[in-house]
C-alpha cells in the first residue's frame, strides 16, 4: 500500500511550493515532475511531512513487513548533485537516507529508501499506529538546488486470512 503525503509542520520558509500558493504536501502527493514540486538551495533547511492513514484496515492485515520512503527529486546544478536526507520523525529512531539527485536532470528521478523490517531500527515491530503517525523529516545537504516532485511510503504487509467457518458437503447432517 502507498500512502501519500496530507499535511506539513515545522516547513522552513526556504522550501517553496511551486505552483506558489498550495502546501508542500500537496506538491509532493503526485509525481507529476515539473507540475509541481517543492524547491529549496539552503543547507540544513527542513520540513516534516505527514501521511494519510493507511487504506487498508488494521483487521485486514497480520503482519507489517517493512516500510520505505519512494521519492522524485531533480538537481539543476550542471555539475553537482542535490543532496537531501529523509529521516523517521514518527516514529523516531529508524534512521535516515541520504538521496543524491544526479547533476544537471532534465527529468525528474526515481530515488527510493531503504526497507526498513522495524518502526526503531532494533527489534520492535511495525504496528498499525505507528503507520497512522509516520512522518519524514526531509533535510537539505549543501546548497545545490534540489526540485522535489513525489515523497510517498510504501508498507508491505501480509494480508490477515480469514477463518473460513464455511459447512463441508454433508459435514451438517
Amino acid at each position: 500500500m502507498i500512502l501519500l503525503p496530507d499535511g506539513q509542520n515545522n516547513v522552513s520558509s526556504d522550501w517553496l511550493p511551486i505552483p506558489f500558493g498550495q502546501t508542500a504536501s500537496n506538491a509532493l502527493d503526485d509525481d507529476n515532475g515539473a507540475t509541481s514540486y517543492v524547491k529549496c538551495n539552503d543547507d540544513a533547511e527542513s520540513m516534516n511531512i505527514e501521511f494519510a492513514n493507511p487504506s487498508v484496515a488494521e483487521a485486514d492485515i497480520d503482519t507489517i513487513t517493512s516500510v520505505r520512503f519512494l521519492s522524485s527529486g531533480k538537481a539543476v546544478h550542471r555539475t553537482n548533485p542535490s543532496l537531501v536526507r529523509i529521516a523517521y520523525e514518527a516514529p523516531s529512531g529508524n534512521g535516515s537516507d541520504t538521496c543524491s539527485y544526479d547533476a544537471h536532470r532534465t527529468n525528474f528521478e526515481t530515488i527510493n529508501g531503504t526497507a526498513r523490517t522495524t518502526s526503531d531500527g532494533s527489534s520492535a515491530a511495525w504496528t498499525y499506529a505507528n503507520l497512522e503517525d509516520l512522518e519524514m523529516a526531509v533535510i537539505k545537504i549543501g546548497t545545490v538546488e534540489v526540485y522535489l516532485s513525489y515523497l510517498a511510503m510504501e508498507v508491505t504487509y501480509t494480508e490477515a486470512v480469514a477463518a473460513d467457518n464455511a459447512i463441508f458437503f454433508g459435514a451438517n447432517f
